[in-house]
């Protein structure tokens, strides 16, 4: 049965300024929340567990009369929101501020759902048990991921530089003329300099670590620049003669070492 979240709760809760509500209705005197279950779990970690009992049926037979709904749908839903609550609670980091208090909470918590085991004609707990342990491990191994990945993210950003290389304005063209130059060079024992293959990492090397006239150069700018073919592609662009302002030459005539 699906409810709104403000008139149709499956708890009681207190009218707006009533200041002599029943000791279980939940909610406070000022404010309409719609976090119904909440409110109702934090009435829970205030009661004695000799008081569960009469507050699960103060709060069923709410809603069993105004919604005409049966036991078990009820029972379910308040099963469901208690093991929820414990898992999640779980998952606090032991050493924050609210570890304290999250361990309470989960005390409490479990004599509830001793509780309800105790009332569970439908033997419905069980299977609800082994739903939540399955999330629980689905959230694990997600965290586990999270912490993986956020290491992976730390170790990338050492090769981050805090500012980038800034190419003059009006002259993107020349350097992209050395960095053709670059791949074209050719060490005296016929080597070339450079051992590499597509053209990927050289426009991502441009579009990473420089700027042109202080603005990102965008990737797609950079690999027209960088063709995986030599010859022409509809967005292939070649440096104009003017800005091939500069050359490379091999000056020595020994084999690098």
């Amino acid at each position: 049965m699906v409810k709104n979240a403000m008139s149709n709760s499956y708890f009681k809760v207190r009218d707006p300024w009533n200041f002599k509500p029943h000791k279980f209705e939940i909610g406070t005197p000022f404010i309409r929340s719609s976090f119904h279950d909440n409110h109702f779990l934090l009435k829970l970690y205030h009661l004695q567990e000799r008081d569960f009992s009469d507050f699960y049926n103060f709060h069923l037979g709410h809603h069993t009369k105004k919604f005409s709904d049966s036991e078990q749908s009820f029972h379910r839903y308040v099963s469901e929101i208690v093991s929820t609550r414990i898992a999640l609670l779980k998952l606090l980091d032991p050493f924050s501020r609210k570890a304290l208090r999250s361990k309470e909470q989960i005390e409490q918590l479990k004599a509830f759902q001793t509780f309800l085991h105790s009332i569970d004609q439908w033997n419905s707990s069980q299977a609800l048990e082994a739903v939540i342990a399955e999330n629980n491990k689905e959230i694990l191994g997600l965290k586990e991921q999270i912490t993986d990945l956020e290491s992976q993210l730390q170790a990338l950003r050492q090769f981050e530089p805090s500012t980038k290389i800034d190419i003059r304005d009006k002259h993107l063209g020349a350097f992209i003329h050395l960095v053709h130059q670059l791949q074209d060079l050719v060490l005296a024992d016929g080597r070339r300099l450079f051992n590499f293959q597509g053209q990927a990492a050289w426009y991502k090397l441009v579009s990473k670590y420089f700027t042109h006239d202080r603005k990102p150069i965008p990737i797609e700018t950079a690999r027209n620049y960088f063709p995986v073919q030599k010859e022409k592609t509809s967005k292939a662009v070649e440096v104009p003669k003017d800005l091939q302002l500069f050359t490379i030459v091999l000056t020595g005539s020994k084999p690098g070492k």
